[in-house]
C-alpha cells in the first residue's frame, strides 16, 4: 500500500485500540469527578516526568531529520515546547508546573518524584527509537502519542475546571494542547505519508506506534 493507505489504516487501527488514553479509567474517573486528589498529585508526579523531557526529545528528533521540507516544521515543534507559540501559551513544562501548583504541587515535588517502571519505560523507549530507528519512522510513531491526546486534553480540561473548580487558566496546559497535539500529530502523519511507502517500513512503524500507544497509555495507570 502507499504511504496515505497505510496512514489511514493505521488511524483506524488506533481508533480501535483499547488504549486510547481518553478511555482510561483515570480519565473518566477524573471526567465524573470520582479521582481523588492523591490519585490525581500521583498522575500528574509521573506525567511530568514526559513533559519535562518533551523539549529535548523533540530537539533531538529535528536534529536527526535530513529532510529540507521537515525540517523547518519540526523546528516549530521544539519552540512550540520550549517557547509556546500560540497566544496565552508558555513553554509547555511550564503550563504543567502551573497545573500542578493549582493541585499544591511545588516543582520540586515534581522534578524530585521518582520514576515509576511504566514512566520509565516510556522515557527509556522514547529516547531509545530516537538513535536506533530511521527519523521518519520516530515521527511517524507520534500519529499515537501526539496525535491521540487532543480527546484526553480536552477532557481533563473541562474536568478539571467542572469537578474540580480549578481556574481556566489553571489548565491552560490541556486547553492549548488541544489544537498543538492536533497540529503535530497531523505533522506525523504528513511525514508518514511521504516516507512510509515500503513493507518493511510499514511493518516496523505500526510495531513502534502502537508500542507508544501502549506506554503512554500504561503510564497513566495509578493505583490507590
Amino acid at each position: 500500500m502507499n504511504g496515505a493507505e497505510f496512514v489511514r489504516m493505521l488511524k483506524e487501527e488506533i481508533a480501535r485500540s483499547p488504549k486510547q488514553r481518553v478511555n482510561h479509567p483515570f480519565v473518566r474517573a477524573v471526567c465524573e469527578g470520582k479521582a481523588s486528589m492523591e490519585q490525581i498529585h500521583q498522575w500528574a508526579l509521573q506525567d511530568y516526568q514526559f513533559r519535562r523531557a518533551v523539549p529535548r526529545i523533540a530537539m533531538l528528533r529535528y536534529l536527526a531529520c535530513t529532510d529540507p521540507v521537515f525540517q523547518p516544521k519540526l523546528y516549530e515543534v521544539v519552540e512550540d515546547e520550549t517557547q509556546g507559540l500560540r497566544p496565552g501559551s508558555i513553554g509547555h513544562p511550564d503550563m504543567f508546573v502551573e497545573f500542578a501548583a493549582a493541585l499544591g504541587l511545588s516543582r520540586s515535588d515534581l522534578e524530585t518524584a521518582p520514576l515509576r517502571p511504566a514512566t520509565a519505560a516510556h522515557l527509556y523507549y522514547t529516547e531509545l527509537i530516537i538513535h536506533t530507528l530511521p527519523w521518519f519512522v520516530v515521527m511517524a510513531a507520534q500519529i499515537s502519542a501526539e496525535g491521540t491526546f487532543s480527546p484526553a486534553a480536552a477532557a481533563l480540561g473541562q474536568a478539571f475546571i467542572q469537578q474540580y473548580g480549578m481556574k481556566r487558566e489553571s489548565v491552560r496546559f490541556f486547553t492549548v494542547h488541544v489544537d498543538a497535539d492536533a497540529e503535530h500529530g497531523s505533522l506525523a502523519e504528513e511525514i508518514a505519508r511521504a516516507y512510509i511507502t515500503s513493507l518493511p517500513l510499514q511493518t516496523q512503524t505500526r510495531e513502534v506506534t502502537l508500542r507508544r500507544l501502549e506506554l503512554l497509555y500504561d503510564v497513566w495507570t495509578i493505583d490507590g
